[in-house]
């Protein structure tokens, strides 16, 4: 049923008076009104997003029509409008349906997207005809910029919401041929989008280096850069909007990675981050966390981990840390030399002094010419030497790490 129909069909409601009210409300159901959103609830307490709205045929009127507690058409996906914002509005069964059939309530559906806009797209009224009320607080509101907003002179626009801060730097994501785009209305998106070679489209992309038009590329971006002017699309930039997500298929990204060490630690580097091209995950933003509140993080890989870093990497563990490989280089791989295993050092010194000690012994017990005259020097020697053994294996003991272990 066309909107005007319906809307003729609601205004009237207020003129009849008698058991016929009914009939009029049945034909309404399933008729799609267009209204202007005057209040939202969004306390917290069990009505959130329901809203009473104004219908546009009577927007200045003397006679205004509102309808209230009007819900949310979509029960688990949220996109609540703005008041200022228009929505549709369908009238069709309630929760008490199977009893009062002839009972019916008001739904509505996403904003309507007046000025083409992913932030706001507040209705603009002749301000002589802005009625005096407590829910039109911040009403007017001056906006330059849009070509497809109208000057402020007879007509206006008026702020969106009642806290809501349009910034009017947020870019809309141009969208290629099949793609599907969510965007936020504060610089956030996810596009389900594909390979599309430069010079295709009217706007170019920075993932389509490689691969073919319609490979898969999912990108979710949190922050997206803005260009000037606001109202002019753009396409996401991995180095430039503040955090991302790219998951790939055969595309291959400028990535401007934060170290520069070359792969110092491989005999063959893995291909470099802005190189590469085939399925993968790339996750850049100012700062990573990974964090599990029960149970492990498992990193596993088909080739090699890698950590690089412009300062360094630091390990904290509360109990221990456990590396275990058949071959472990610190410094390098060229020019690294095994390290000894310590219990087996201690225990061959030890019996190295032992021996040695016997020999001192031996030494500086051992008589000479005349008969029973030390040798000298030898004898002095070897009771010098005997006398610090003791502390040599003293000193052997505290020698081994009580902290780190290797096989």
């Amino acid at each position: 049923m066309p909107i005007s129909s319906g809307l003729n069909q609601f205004k009237n409601l207020g003129k009849i008076q008698n058991s016929s009210t009914q009939d009029e409300i049945r034909k309404l159901q399933g008729s799609i009104l267009s209204a202007r959103v005057r209040s939202i609830n969004q306390d917290g307490v069990g009505n959130d997003g329901t809203i009473t709205v104004e219908l546009l045929s009577e927007v200045g009127s003397s006679t205004t029509n509102l309808i209230s507690n009007v819900l949310p058409f979509f029960p688990n996906f949220k996109n609540y409008p703005l008041v200022n914002e228009v929505v549709m509005i369908i009238s069709l069964a309630n929760n008490g349906f199977d009893e009062t059939f002839n009972q019916s309530t008001y739904y509505y559906l996403n904003p309507l997207n007046l000025w083409n806009s992913q932030e706001t797209n507040p209705i603009p009224v002749p301000s002589q005809n802005i009625k005096s009320s407590s829910q039109n607080k911040g009403y007017l509101e001056t906006e330059a910029g849009n070509p497809n907003k109208p000057d402020s002179q007879e007509n206006t626009t008026f702020k969106p919401g009642t806290y809501f801060t349009e910034k009017g730097i947020v870019n809309p994501l141009y969208a290629f041929e099949g793609d599907i785009i969510f965007e936020g209305r504060f610089g956030n998106s996810l596009r389900l989008g594909n390979t599309v070679p430069n010079d295709v489209a009217s706007l170019n992309n920075n993932w389509s280096v490689t691969g073919s038009l319609g490979d898969p590329i999912t990108i979710i971006s949190n922050g997206l850069h803005s260009e000037s002017p606001s109202f002019n699309s753009i396409t996401e930039d991995v180095n430039t909007d503040k955090s991302s997500i790219y998951l790939t298929s055969t595309q291959q990204l400028p990535i401007e990675v934060s170290s520069q060490n070359d792969y110092l630690s491989y005999n063959t580097a893995p291909t470099a981050p802005n190189q590469y091209s085939g399925n993968q995950v790339i996750l850049n933003s100012g700062r990573l966390l990974f964090n599990t509140t029960q149970d492990h993080i498992l990193l596993s890989s088909a080739k090699s981990i890698n950590l690089n870093t412009v300062e360094s990497v630091n390990i904290d563990a509360a109990t221990q840390t456990v590396i275990q490989t058949p071959e472990l280089y610190l410094g390098g791989i060229e020019t690294a030399q095994p390290v000894v295993l310590g219990d087996d050092l201690v225990n061959l010194l030890n019996k190295v002094l032992t021996d040695l000690e016997f020999l001192t012994g031996a030494l500086q017990n051992q008589l000479g010419v005349p008969v029973g005259s030390p040798i000298g020097p030898t004898n002095l020697v070897a009771q010098a030497i005997n006398d610090k053994i003791g502390g040599y294996k003293a000193e052997l003991s505290n020698v081994l790490s009580n902290t780190t272990k290797t096989v």
